[in-house]
């Protein structure tokens, strides 16, 4: 079937603007004396400087911490590598000194390889809908 498509041109839209009051209520224009303004500043000064100072504690706790949790792991990293060492100087010690020998290897890599890659296997099923 044939498409009815209208005869003119479209015409371009044209943007309206929409202006929508704030509802919120805004304080009406404050005129303050030059003694006024000096003691806002004064306050506004004071004020800086208190959160200024809660600041730098912050960051000074921020640096113990830190400092702390960088000791902490630096100790665990190198007692976990320590141990990695002292099974593969174990697991070598008990390859090289049985009977088996080099027959052992390719056993201990299989059962390696099994522990590393085995796991959960995700099965995948594809059902089809006639």
């Amino acid at each position: 079937m044939a498409k009815h498509l209208p005869t003119h041109a479209a015409q371009a839209l044209v943007p309206r603007v929409m202006h929508y009051p704030d509802p919120a209520t805004r304080p009406d224009l404050v005129l303050y004396t030059t003694a006024q303004l000096a003691e806002r500043r004064r306050e506004q000064q004071a004020l800086y400087a208190r959160w200024a100072e809660r600041q730098a504690a912050i960051a000074e706790q921020d640096r113990k911490l830190r400092r702390f949790w960088l000791g902490f792991g630096a100790i665990v990293g190198t007692a976990v590598l320590a141990v990695v060492a002292l099974v593969g100087w174990l697991a070598y010690h008990a390859v090289t000194t049985t009977a088996l020998g080099l027959l052992a290897v390719p056993l201990v890599l299989l059962v390696l390889a099994g522990v590393v890659l085995g796991g959960r296997r995700c099965i995948t099923i594809v059902q089809h809908w006639h």
